[in-house]
């Protein structure tokens, strides 16, 4: 989830990325981030042929050959060639990204007794700094850009103008 510092960013990013535009060609709305994709399906010269998902009970359409084979393995074959590469993990993954996300989630983050050396050295620091401070009410008030009771109805206001 994004955070945003005050009430204009996050108007802003709404207005960037959560408008819809009508295409002037064929009258569809599309997000506007998304309005340079859908304007290339039609220019000339572009293919607009869908590959369908022949598997039964299967209505998936893909852009690319590509993409339907990446699918056709994933899904219907169950192949997982993306192995985590943590040792003693051993999960494995349909898609790259995926298992990315994996390794960088707290399951793979550093514990103790991984590296003798490092813990020792990591012990052995001294441990001063900034002490925190219990928050006030003022300043979680002041991070707060909207509550979440009244973020829906900001963003269908937004949608209105």
């Amino acid at each position: 989830m994004k955070h945003f510092t005050n009430a204009q960013c996050l108007r802003d990013h709404v207005k960037s990325c959560h408008q819809y535009v009508t295409c002037d060609i064929c009258g569809t709305k599309q997000l506007k981030k998304n309005l340079k994709r859908h304007l290339r399906a039609h220019e000339a010269g572009s293919s607009s042929e869908l590959f369908q998902c022949e598997y039964e009970g299967c209505d998936c359409t893909f852009s690319s050959k590509p993409n339907l084979h990446t699918h056709e393995k994933a899904v219907h074959f169950k192949e997982k060639p993306y192995v985590c590469g943590f040792p003693d993990c051993g999960m494995g993954f349909a898609y790259k990204h995926v298992r990315d996300n994996h390794e960088q989630t707290a399951k793979h983050v550093f514990t103790l007794g991984d590296f003798e050396e490092a813990d020792e050295q990591f012990r052995s620091r001294p441990r001063g700094g900034r002490k925190r401070v219990c928050p006030t009410v003022e300043m979680l008030i002041r991070k707060r850009v909207t509550p979440p009771s009244q973020l829906e109805s900001w963003l269908h206001m937004q949608d209105s103008e």
